[in-house]
């Protein structure tokens, strides 16, 4: 049944690769049928490109105070992944593009393959999450959302450990709202983690620095100050944005995103009590629910705690991510995720009940 899945999965994603990156010459030059073909990774590229050409990762007027959430060719993403997108100025977008879309597929099977989960539950992960719309539209897009998959599963299966806090730093530096890893890591006052946290953070800049300077990080930040959430951005699906869909106003709308942050923070607070796993797992749901803006195919990254609820809960909870077809709001997804979490026995009870089991006499 493992190799049934996977083989599945994998032959669909080759459709897929096959069918978007489908394209014609036009006065001499390669264009992509559909639009939406590598949309993201050009952003990348073109910014490494802008990197060479002007020494700013980040459009002048995205610094100066404009803020756009739509449009192409836009980067607002930290200085590591701009300058490790550097090598890719050299190739062509139908050559990087290739390439990008076989480091998704690697490090989706790479990300499944080191889940600690039964062997028919990382099989199902992968098949699950290349049928999904993530599935569908992060690869196709060229985003990363996929890709934070693979650090999210080792900093899981080596948590509180120099490995998971490192790779969790490279992740946070590709979606800030995954700092509240380190505001967990805090919380639960493991000091030693929390350090290596920063100091991988820390090496990240150092590495940079020779590529950026101290101007590329300050107009990282001006661009992060210039973030607003316009209401009905396009295809921006948080909480606010189910408020505005349902005939709420300004005021309703406000009230919907902070109400978010509220039930964030309570949640986070109170996985405190629960084993390390089910925090962890709480604190990932949460880093979706703060992102300032929610594309859909963020979810890509809710199989790691669906992956976890299906080996520690029930099993056919691995198909929760299929879910991202129906026309429901992708944060009522994610919060139903992180409600359902709480009712994981705590590993201790796990033990005891295993451990009575065995008590018992044949």
């Amino acid at each position: 049944m493992a190799l049934v899945a996977i083989g599945l999965g994998l032959f669909w994603l080759i459709l897929l690769f096959v069918r978007y990156r489908e394209g014609t010459w036009v006065d001499g030059t390669w264009v992509y049928i559909q639009d939406a073909w590598a949309f993201d990774l050009a952003a990348y590229v073109n910014a490494a490109q802008r990197l060479i050409d002007e020494g700013s990762l980040y459009a002048r007027h995205l610094v100066a105070g404009t803020f756009e959430p739509g449009p192409a060719d836009l980067y607002y993403y930290a200085p590591p992944l701009g300058v490790a997108m550097l090598p890719f100025t050299d190739l062509p977008l139908a050559d990087s593009s290739a390439i990008w879309w076989a480091l998704h597929v690697g490090a989706m099977l790479l990300a499944c393959a080191l889940m600690p989960v039964r062997t028919v539950l990382r099989a199902l992960a992968f098949a699950v999450l290349a049928f999904s719309l993530p599935g569908l539209k992060d690869p196709v897009l060229g985003n990363v959302s996929m890709l934070l998959v693979l650090p999210m599963v080792v900093a899981w299966r080596w948590l509180d450990r120099p490995v998971g806090s490192i790779v969790m730093a490279v992740a946070i530096s590709v979606r800030p709202s995954l700092g509240v890893f380190l505001l967990w890591q805090l919380l639960r006052r493991q000091w030693r983690a929390a350090m290596w946290t920063i100091l991988a953070g820390l090496g990240l800049v150092l590495v940079t620095l020779p590529f950026v300077g101290i101007a590329g990080y300050r107009d990282y930040l001006a661009v992060l100050g210039n973030l607003s959430v316009p209401m009905g951005a396009s295809e921006n699906q948080d909480l606010g944005a189910l408020a505005l869909s349902l005939g709420g106003g300004e005021e309703i709308v406000w009230l919907a995103r902070w109400a978010g942050v509220a039930a964030v923070t309570t949640a986070l607070l109170y996985s405190l009590r629960r084993d390390r796993e089910i925090g962890y797992m709480v604190m990932l749901c949460a880093s979706l629910l703060l992102v300032p803006l929610f594309w859909d195919h963020y979810l890509a990254t809710l199989i790691v705690p669906v992956a976890f609820l299906a080996q520690r809960l029930w099993a056919p909870l691995i198909l929760l991510p299929l879910l991202s077809w129906l026309p429901i709001a992708s944060p009522l997804l994610v919060i139903g995720t992180m409600l359902v979490l709480f009712l994981v026995p705590r590993s201790e009870q796990l033990a005891a009940g295993g451990a009575k089991d065995e008590a018992v006499p044949a």
